[in-house]
């Protein structure tokens, strides 16, 4: 399953890591939370339960899946300047916030199978053969 590769990016604390210093978009001021009523799979509220809470330090359901709107509803908090680039490029390839995320994904998965990514100051070398996967 996916979202098990996921916890362990998210528990060693990359997302917050990541994130924290960069400038932020700031939030609309507080007002009144409307309701959202919504059914998932089991699945998924395992997720949102055992992966996301944990990772994201609060304490219900519901202020997990809060944050994830906020984060993909602001480009990830990522300061206005960087959103209006993202965003053009974005519209320039016709993809919505998630058709871009899984692209980039993508991008960075074939950068780190090629070795020609770095990885957290790793010069991207590998062991010869080492999780290498034929093209």
């Amino acid at each position: 399953m996916a979202w098990k590769r996921l916890k362990g990016a998210v528990d060693n604390g990359f997302y917050l890591e990541s994130t924290w210093h960069v400038g932020r978009t700031p939030l609309p001021k507080d007002e009144a939370l409307q309701p959202l009523n919504v059914k998932v799979p089991s699945e998924d509220l395992y997720f949102v339960q055992e992966v996301l809470k944990p990772a994201l330090g609060v304490s219900y359901n519901a202020e997990a899946v809060r944050e994830v709107l906020v984060q993909l509803r602001t480009c990830f908090r990522l300061p206005q300047y960087v959103v209006d680039v993202l965003e053009a490029e974005m519209k320039s390839k016709k993809l919505n916030i998630l058709g871009y995320v899984q692209e980039l994904l993508l991008r960075r998965y074939e950068a780190l199978r090629d070795g020609s990514a770095t990885d957290g100051g790793r010069d991207g070398r590998r062991e010869a053969g080492r999780d290498r996967r034929p093209r």
